[in-house]
């Protein structure tokens, strides 16, 4: 078989461009492979093969056409090829967000083309969607604090405080704060803007007092340290406008005191803010928006890792489309090495090389539930002292900050942060773990490459149950809900795990099985060639050409 493989060159840095690298040597050996990647980026591809540019694509030379291809932006010069001439699509993820918004710039602009695109790329409900937040977005809206589950959150400036200035801070509408749990009494000096009233309530809802129009002072007994400051008719006002500021200036706070029945203290309005408000941007709704129409609904057949991604390139399309599953691949990269000798040569201290270590290997990012995770470590560190967390992967959020997280949980010393780092140092890392942690939700649908990586090094991980993850092997994984218990049930199982280690023996065995039974590179590539050979021919047409040509031509003059 002859196969046209359009994917990312080694240049980009890319998971799924890992993934393609794994996964080719093997195809190789029963079928032929040229590659094929967006143009201008042609040289050398991955195993040292050249990658020529998806404009020299003659899909008729083909037995197949297979795209490796997921939510990242540099797909997206594949959504106009899957568009004019088909083919098979090894789809990775079923929320394609991010390939959408550089496929079609209009998308992150808004207005009535935006509007069209996001109408085309994900239907009726998605479109409203986006209106939705592009209208906010014009409006200048914030992130409401009030959606915010304040009580799971650390530290005393917990959401809605602006950045510090001299003689105090800005709040938005909702402004929560936390007083040491001593304290009896709490008052706060403000100014407001005339029309305007602040209300001082406890989490419950009890108020404590209010404020009508004029600056002053907020005070009253508390019995829970929980406390909202509510402010109400905020408006974005014209002078701001016109200096571009977009902020929702609710109320100043210049001190918040509180008492214990003896004293009075204030608290330090310079710190640091866990949930600052941020700017409605499209993003904010990316696992609303799928966008995924183009390919969904133009490829002729698909690869998915995943029954639950299955399901709904099915319901988009119909139950004859063809769809195969294929697990993702790991390779047995096991080895006998004592952990703790690893872990000096990653330069650990003494006390981590003695420890149970846990490690998350992928990017830092919010959908990965990083914030339950540090609760729990937290929670599961005042039973198991010598209980140590690493996160290896780059920190990916401006909304999100992880290291002030650990520290405000009291947890910072026994969680260590690594950046990125290359493939193969995650391994080491991976080795020098007692358990692997990659938790979901929500979720673009894709099958996590650092879970099959941990399986690759003989760990077993602790997932969510829910999605895709639901469907990994119960023989190498431990599951916990999403929501309530969530933080609890991952406490305990770090605990209990760390006291087990025949059950940690028994997981680590099953994930070694798990690789060599089903998911080696080499079984994952016979199943991709069977498939293939059941799939229909891409379908070529003359018009397919031509709009194959000028829709690579125009990305590439646009660029």
């Amino acid at each position: 078989m002859k196969i046209a493989l359009v994917t990312t060159p080694p240049s980009d840095r890319s998971g799924i461009g890992d993934y393609t690298h794994h996964l080719l040597p093997y195809l190789r050996e029963k079928a032929a492979v040229d590659q094929f990647v967006e143009p201008g980026k042609e040289g050398p591809g991955w195993d040292g093969e050249p990658a020529r540019s998806a404009l020299e694509l003659d899909p008729r030379a083909y037995d197949r056409v297979l795209y490796q291809l997921g939510n990242e932006s540099n797909h997206a010069f594949m959504a106009p090829m899957v568009r004019a001439i088909g083919g098979v699509v090894a789809q990775h993820d079923w929320v394609l967000f991010d390939l959408a918004l550089r496929a079609y710039p209009a998308l992150a602009r808004g207005g009535w083309k935006g509007y069209l695109l996001a109408l085309r790329e994900g239907g009726l409900e998605q479109a409203r969607t986006y209106v939705g937040n592009w209208r906010e977005r014009r409006k200048g809206r914030r992130e409401p604090a009030e959606e915010i589950d304040a009580r799971a959150l650390p530290g005393t400036l917990l959401a809605g405080w602006h950045a510090n200035e001299p003689r105090g801070r800005w709040v938005a509408d909702v402004a929560w704060l936390r007083i040491p749990a001593q304290g009896r009494a709490v008052r706060l000096r403000i100014g407001t803007v005339a029309g305007r009233s602040s209300k001082l309530v406890e989490a419950g809802g009890r108020a404590v007092a209010e404020l009508a129009g004029v600056p002053g002072v907020l005070e009253g007994e508390v019995r829970e340290p929980l406390l909202a400051l509510r402010t109400s008719d905020v408006e974005v006002s014209a002078e701001q406008r016109k200096h571009g500021d977009s902020r929702r200036l609710a109320a100043f706070v210049e001190a918040v005191e509180w008492s214990d029945g003896r004293t009075w203290s204030s608290l330090d309005l310079r710190q640091h803010c866990f949930h600052p408000p941020l700017e409605v941007n499209l993003s904010r709704d990316r696992f609303l928006l799928p966008l995924n129409r183009s390919i969904v609904r133009f490829g002729d057949a698909f690869i998915v890792h995943s029954a639950y991604v299955k399901a709904r390139i099915l319901a988009e399309r119909n139950q004859l489309t063809p769809v195969g599953i294929v697990s993702h691949g790991a390779e047995e990269r096991w080895r006998d090495e004592d952990r703790a000798a690893t872990r000096a040569r990653l330069g650990l201290s003494e006390a981590w090389q003695r420890g149970f270590l846990v490690v998350s290997f992928g990017g830092v990012q919010p959908h990965k539930r990083i914030d339950k995770l540090l609760q729990a470590f937290a929670r599961a560190r005042a039973q198991a002292p010598d209980l140590h967390l690493a996160l290896v992967g780059g920190i990916a959020s401006d909304s999100y900050d992880p290291r002030e997280h650990a520290r405000q949980l009291g947890v910072d010393g026994a969680v260590h942060f690594s950046g990125y780092v290359p493939e193969e140092l995650g391994w080491e890392w991976l080795h020098a773990g007692d358990l692997a942690v990659n938790l979901r939700g929500p979720t673009t649908g894709g099958t996590s490459g650092g879970i099959f990586q941990a399986f690759s090094l003989g760990r077993a991980v602790l997932a969510s149950a829910a999605a895709e993850q639901s469907e990994l092997p119960e023989s190498c994984t431990i599951k916990v809900p999403l929501g309530d218990g969530e933080v609890e049930s991952i406490a305990q199982e770090l605990v209990a795990l760390r006291a087990d280690p025949a059950r940690r023996a028994r997981l680590e065995e099953g994930a070694r099985r798990h690789v060599t039974d089903v998911c080696s590179w080499r079984k994952c590539a016979a199943k991709y060639l069977e498939l293939l050979e059941q799939f229909p021919t891409t379908r070529v047409a003359r018009k397919g050409l031509i709009d194959l040509k000028l829709g690579l031509g125009a990305r590439r003059t646009a660029s």
